[in-house]
């Protein structure tokens, strides 16, 4: 009987559409919950060997032996690294180092990929990079001064596995073995290392230390993991999750508006049939177990589709995030499952118990007379408690993100938007004099039933918003990765280049035809004091080290200036606007640097905006020329070179203390991530506008099923079928201009709140929506109720009873 129902009703395209919505939206959770759950598990893998440990504590002097002995207690792997830089020698030809010493447990994850395989340092041995032994002319077997000490090459070191990109990076990696260190004689006091604890165990093991470690910790220390990942890739990657997340946002509140409407409209279209089969003599008990047994068909199938179709979404994102995923992800777990059953079951109990409990409810008499409806579970009580319930599945969905909180905000706003601009076009239209037939029949029609014009009002407005969201945002993605990878981007950096050096080596890439970028002074100094105050209390990470400080006379390019003026005059510099805002410092405040040689000020006159993103050099800090000539200092610049390695190879031999930094592959790897990342953010519009165009279709067959004795009337009175659909575009196309205006308005709020707290974008009001929005809206809804409205008047179907 149940299956024979749901036979006979499964033909209603309101019923279609619940399943359909319902199905998305348990796709859109299995696919994105799996395929997070996954990288969860293996990103915490991989980010060992990212960091060949778990956690690492780097700090600028050696730390209490007393903490590492804690550690050891507590069953860690504790391993010890010191980097710092040295003159080395073969013979008599000299090569500045950057030489990292390691002991017996590096890697402790990861693989130290080296030439011979296998190969570590031993103590009385090194590992040289590549370009280190091609400077100095030197290969496996043969020895190298580093310091006081004598040492044999081992041979090359081709990849560490905690190395990371790093432009100011002043020479090749030397590494050694930390028990020669000292007889180096390299490490006198004022040097300048930097010691890394690397620490491994288990999680319960990892917390237990940390919260015994993190009170004791002072400013030049630092405890991180993976997770403070803040280059350009790591950033994009960061935005791209955003963007996943929003698309499922979207989905499941297209979905449950979708659902709302659906199962409304299809109940509604069900009153009668439930009236007579009571008056036939079916019991409340007969029916209820019709109804309920259609329930949960209906989430049966959903849940069966859905579930196919999250799986297929899943594998197509996987496949498309490949770049960016670990090689072999562990297998999910059942929680997307049961999240996404979950969220389908919430979803439809809220949005389908009151319609199906009205339907259960209708009274024989409606047989008799249409207007009996029963009254169950007053609305102004049953919608916020329902609304309620939705934001707790959605925070619980996304974690608390500012995403949920800023769409709810654009939502809020445009509902209130909704009966604002209603209210006004209703007063507008009503003191309006038409003299097109059709356009008087369609205002007409909008202002005899308000509080309908107003709920399809609302929901055309919200399905515009939230689509011109998503869609507007994915632009900006792929403009800022492109802004991040112009074609033309330097490949190559010059690093620590001697003043004296500067001409020849312009005049050697224009003899070679290369065009440089910016020639930047380096200035290493530590930020000491703020208005005579000293910064020893504060914990910001830019005071616990040295800063790259330069000079310019012409303002970077890509560094708008944010307040004051530019170039700064003696006495003068320009801050970076972030570090100003973390440190209180103000335009006409004094900052205090402590460096090689001696100590000196300045006024703060102008601020910058830094992307710190982009593949360039940037600088906290820039005086004007001749600020810093008592200081040591070295240049930096790059180029872009793709005519082989002859050029550069002259390069190497010429200007031999130069250090030559390749970036062309990192940039070459980052622009395959981000094209494949932004193909698996098509696909999740694609679902989103899937559920958008559902919620449509829902609302525009409700209008029509709502006209459909309107147009028997006029029909009979004489109107011929141009006439009604003409009308029946004119109602909906000035329905989709307003909403369209509305949903502008929308989305603007929510664009503005999701660029500058979540993807941290410069927010800048889009004319487009302005004009795209009204002009698609009224477009797209006069052809879709154009078309339903030609069905309905084909033939002899205006006549027949709409079965919805």
């Amino acid at each position: 009987m149940i299956a024979r129902w749901f036979w006979r009703e499964w033909r209603s395209p309101s019923l279609i559409i619940v399943w359909l919505a319902l199905s998305l939206a348990v796709a859109c959770v299995l696919a994105l919950g799996s395929i997070s759950d996954r990288m969860e598990k293996g990103l915490s893998q991989q980010s060992r060997e990212f960091m060949a440990g778990d956690r690492t504590l780097q700090s600028s002097r050696e730390v209490p032996k007393a903490w590492l002995e804690e550690a050891r207690k507590r069953g860690l792997n504790v391993g010890e690294q010191l980097t710092f830089a040295t003159m080395t020698f073969a013979g008599d030809t000299p090569q500045l180092a950057s030489v990292k010493a390691v002991d017996s447990v590096y890697p402790m994850y990861g693989e130290l990929q080296t030439r011979p395989g296998g190969v570590k340092p031993q103590p009385g041995s090194v590992l040289l990079a590549p370009r280190l032994m091609a400077l100095l002319n030197l290969k496996t077997g043969d020895t190298i001064d580093v310091g006081d000490v004598t040492l044999r090459i081992a041979g090359e070191v081709v990849q560490e596995p905690d190395s990371g990109f790093n432009p100011f990076q002043m020479a090749p990696r030397l590494m050694m073995n930390m028990a020669d260190v000292a007889k180096t004689g390299a490490i006198q006091p004022g040097s300048r290392v930097m010691w890394r604890y690397k620490f491994g165990g288990t999680p319960q093991q990892l917390a237990g230390y940390e919260s015994w470690l993190l009170p004791q910790l002072k400013p030049e220390h630092r405890w991180y993991g993976l997770e403070q990942d803040d280059g350009a890739l790591g950033k994009s990657l960061e935005r791209s999750q955003q963007f996943l997340l929003l698309s499922a946002l979207l989905t499941l509140l297209l979905a449950v508006a979708a659902v709302a409407v659906a199962m409304s409209h299809y109940c509604r279209s069900r009153y009668d049939l439930v009236a007579i089969l009571k008056t036939l003599g079916a019991g409340r008990a007969q029916l209820r177990k019709l109804i309920i047994g259609q329930w949960l068909m209906v989430l049966g199938l959903s849940a069966v589709t859905g579930g196919a179709i999250g799986l297929l979404f899943e594998n197509i994102l996987l496949v498309l995030l490949k770049p960016v995923l670990p090689a072999d992800l562990p297998p999910a777990s059942l929680w997307p499952w049961l999240w996404a059953l979950g969220a389908m079951t919430v979803i439809s109990l809220l949005v389908g118990l009151r319609p199906y409990r009205l339907l259960l409810a209708t009274q024989p008499l409606r047989v008799l007379r249409r207007d009996v409806v029963a009254r169950v579970w007053p609305l102004k009580i049953y919608l916020p408690v329902a609304c309620a319930v939705v934001v707790a599945l959605l925070a619980g969905l996304m974690g608390g993100s500012m995403l949920l909180w800023a769409v709810l905000a654009g939502a809020v706003i445009l509902a209130l938007l909704c009966g604002l601009v209603g209210w006004m076009l209703l007063n507008v239209l009503r003191g309006m004099t038409l003299t097109s037939l059709p356009l008087r029949l369609a205002v007409s029609r909008l202002l005899r039933q308000p509080w309908s014009t107003l709920s399809q009002l609302s929901a055309f407005s919200l399905s515009f918003m939230l689509l011109a969201l998503l869609l507007v945002l994915r632009g900006d993605l792929l403009d800022r990765w492109q802004q991040q990878l112009p074609p033309e981007s330097p490949n190559y950096f010059l690093i620590n280049i001697a003043s004296d050096q500067v001409a020849p080596l312009k005049a050697f890439l224009a003899e070679h035809q290369v065009i440089p970028q910016t020639f930047y002074p380096i200035v290493r100094a530590r930020l000491t004091k703020i208005n005579g105050n000293p910064t020893e209390g504060q914990q910001d990470e830019s005071l616990n080290r040295e800063l790259n400080l330069t000079w310019q006379d012409t303002r970077p390019a890509h560094n708008p200036l944010v307040a004051g003026h530019w170039p700064p005059k003696p006495g003068e510099v320009s801050m970076e606007e972030g570090l100003a805002k973390r440190l209180n410092v103000k335009l006409g405040d004094s900052v205090t640097f402590m460096g090689d040689t001696q100590a000196f000020s300045a006024k703060v006159t102008s601020l910058r905006q830094v992307d710190w993103e982009s593949l360039r050099p940037n600088f906290f800090f820039i005086f004007p020329s001749g600020a810093l000539d008592g200081q040591p200092q070295s240049w930096l610049t790059s180029f872009r070179w793709e005519n082989g390695n002859g050029m550069l190879t002259q390069l190497n031999r010429e200007f031999p203390t130069v250090s030559l930094l390749d970036i062309g592959a990192i940039l070459k790897q980052v622009g395959q991530v981000l094209e494949q990342v932004s193909r698996a953010l098509e696909v999740m519009v694609v679902l989103v506008t899937l559920c958008g165009m559902l919620l449509l279709l829902a609302q525009v067959q409700v209008g029509m099923r709502q006209r459909h004795q309107e147009l028997v009337v006029w029909r009979t009175l004489g109107a011929g079928k141009k006439l009604l659909r003409t009308t029946l575009w004119c109602e909906f196309a000035m329905l989709g201009l307003v909403a369209g205006l509305v949903a502008a308005i929308g989305a603007e709020t929510a664009l503005a709140i999701l660029q500058i707290n979540v993807f941290d974008f410069p927010w800048e009001p889009d004319w487009r929506l302005w004009v795209a929005l009204p002009f698609c809206g009224a477009l797209l809804l006069s052809v879709c109720g154009g078309w339903l409205g030609v069905r309905l008047l084909k033939g002899k179907a205006l006549f027949r009873q709409f079965s919805g």
